[in-house]
Formats: structure tokens, C-alpha cells, sequence
């Protein structure tokens, strides 16, 4: 896969509501050769995904804005505003959203995961946090997608 020079406002990148929060593709795994891609999401809290662990990407958080709590493996880290934290590929994480919404980018090396977000999701009508419409995010369907992409959700993770 062969990479091209692109630029992209954060306006214009394609934009998703997907599993609780509003996540733009800033760069894919297809643009860059697939050797990272990254995303802007606003999460609010309680729209956290479940604890899991990558198989195929290292994954990195910047934290733009709110607090979150990250736990990697057997160690915890809380990041506020101009916070990075890195999961290395193979380490279970969790993250918990402490404030009532962050914002962050989130880098994944190489790409291709954000493909499951999208697949997950809709694309988002604005660029706003979807509506909590109270339904119940299809567990069996999120394990599926997940395994797909090299993803694995742990149900019992301490």
C-alpha cells in the first residue's frame, strides 16, 4: 500500500458516531500505507469501550481536553489536558472517562483498526456526541467486528 502526501482540516475528515462517541478519521491506514492512522474522538462518560486488548497495533492517547483514567496491563495512569499515554499492542487496557466528556486524539500503529469503529458506527449527521438513546450496544456483534480486527474484548479482565 503506498502512501501519499494529503492534508485534512479536522472540519472536513470524515466523521462517525459510533458505540456512544463522535470519532473523526484525521489520517487512515489507506492514506498513510498503512503504517498509522489517527483519530479525534469525544467521549463522554459511560461511553468507554470495554477492556481490551490489541494484537496487531500499539495504540496512543493525547489527551486534548476532560480526564481520563487508563489502565494498561497492572498499571494505571490518569491524563488530563497535554497527557499521552501509550498501550503497547498485546497489553490489556481499559480506559474511564473521570470528566463529563474528554477529547483526544488517538494514534494506532500500524492502521487499520479504525476500520472497526466505522464499521461499528454510522456516519455522524453533525459534529456533535450522538444522542444517548438508551439502547444497549450489541455485545455479540462488537466481539465479532473486534476479533475481525485483531481485537480482543475481555469480559472478565480484573
Amino acid at each position: 500500500m503506498e502512501s501519499k502526501p494529503f492534508a485534512v482540516n479536522l472540519s472536513d475528515a470524515p466523521a462517525y458516531w459510533s458505540l456512544g462517541e463522535l470519532l473523526t478519521l484525521v489520517a487512515t491506514a489507506e492514506q498513510t500505507g498503512g503504517a498509522f492512522s489517527l483519530m479525534h474522538e469525544r467521549l463522554p462518560r459511560g461511553a468507554e469501550p470495554p477492556p481490551h486488548v490489541h494484537r496487531r497495533e500499539d495504540e496512543a492517547f493525547f489527551l486534548l481536553d476532560g480526564e481520563l483514567t487508563v489502565r494498561v496491563g497492572d498499571q494505571a495512569f490518569t491524563a488530563s489536558s497535554g497527557s499521552f499515554v501509550f498501550c503497547p499492542r498485546d497489553v490489556p487496557h481499559l480506559l474511564t472517562v473521570e470528566s463529563d466528556e474528554v477529547r483526544m486524539l488517538t494514534l494506532c500503529t500500524p492502521g487499520g483498526v479504525e476500520k472497526l469503529f466505522v464499521e461499528l458506527g454510522e456516519p455522524a449527521p453533525s459534529r456533535t456526541l450522538p444522542p444517548d438513546d438508551g439502547a444497549e450496544p450489541d455485545v455479540e456483534r462488537i466481539v465479532t467486528l473486534a476479533a475481525h480486527y485483531g481485537a480482543e474484548v475481555l469480559e472478565d479482565w480484573p
